[in-house]
């Protein structure tokens, strides 16, 4: 995991933070997940020589509450984004809980409609759908 990297992206310098959770994510905390620039900022993002050659996923999540998230994905080989990525949102809930100090589990609504959880440990994380 990489936490806190400034990466110079067309707009500006954004925080992102990285982990492979089978594949790359990168992360960025968004003030409004429905307000996040998915398509555009995504693409910029997943292409860029700092996650290269082969480029990342990119989850945009917004804090709905302690442990609670909201995560939209733009995914390569897709090249847009997605109703939902479990290695995005499990990447997103063990960003937030590093960053936040979220507790097992971490709620997280996807684009989708869906809730799920994840539950991590040490060395293993789950998912599983609520409801």
């Amino acid at each position: 995991m990489r936490l806190n990297e400034q990466v110079a992206l067309s707009g500006g310098p954004q925080t992102i933070h990285s982990l492979n959770t089978g594949v790359p994510h990168a992360v960025l905390f968004v003030p409004d997940a429905d307000r996040a620039m998915v398509q555009q900022l995504g693409a910029e993002i997943r292409r860029h020589p700092h996650f290269g050659p082969k480029g990342t996923n990119v989850n945009f999540v917004q804090q709905l509450g302690p442990s609670h998230i909201r995560v939209r994905t733009f995914e390569r080989g897709v090249e847009g984004e997605t109703l939902a990525c479990g290695t995005g949102v499990t990447a997103a809930a063990l960003v937030a809980a590093r960053l936040h100090g979220f507790t097992p589990p971490v709620r997280v609504q996807v684009q989708g409609g869906e809730e799920l959880e994840v539950s991590s440990g040490r060395t293993t994380a789950s998912l599983r759908m609520c409801g």
